[in-house]
């Protein structure tokens, strides 16, 4: 039986910093929500003269469009890792597990453009390894 402690530990750290992804999300949006904070916003984009009210309009609804982005790209990593985690302790199925890791590292990686890639390259390792890592072979000894 192979020990499984390194792909769970990385496992978990992963699973923690894809759901800081979702808790920025959600404060992103709950800034959003606040007018103080948009009023102080929109003044402090039209303060620059380079801006135009369509570049302020436009800059404020791509943040909140990425607030919930961020938050359901955080949760689909942190799914597949919570099971992928589920999976592997005591060794029970390492290939869906690999699977699962290896698509939670995609998830995140991608799909936060390179800003996810800690938890991506920790769920990528625990993949990986849950593929290569075999039991030993028993040695059996025969006695005539």
């Amino acid at each position: 039986m192979v020990k499984r402690t390194g792909e769970v530990v990385m496992g978990i750290i992963g699973i923690v910093l894809s759901a800081l992804f979702s808790i920025i999300g959600i404060v992103t949006n709950m800034s959003m929500g606040d007018p103080a904070i948009m009023d102080e916003m929109e003044q402090m984009m039209e303060s620059d003269p380079a801006m135009t009210p369509q570049d302020t309009s436009f800059i404020l609804g791509f943040a909140e469009t990425m607030g919930w982005y961020l938050i359901v790209i955080g949760l689909i990593a942190s799914i597949f890792g919570l099971v992928a985690v589920l999976t592997i302790v005591k060794n029970r199925k390492p290939i869906l597990s690999g699977i699962m890791f290896i698509l939670a590292a995609l998830v995140i990686g991608i799909g936060t453009i390179g800003f996810g890639f800690i938890p991506g390259l920790l769920f990528l390792i625990a993949g990986i390894m849950a593929f290569v890592r075999k039991p030993k072979p028993s040695e059996t000894v025969y006695q005539d």
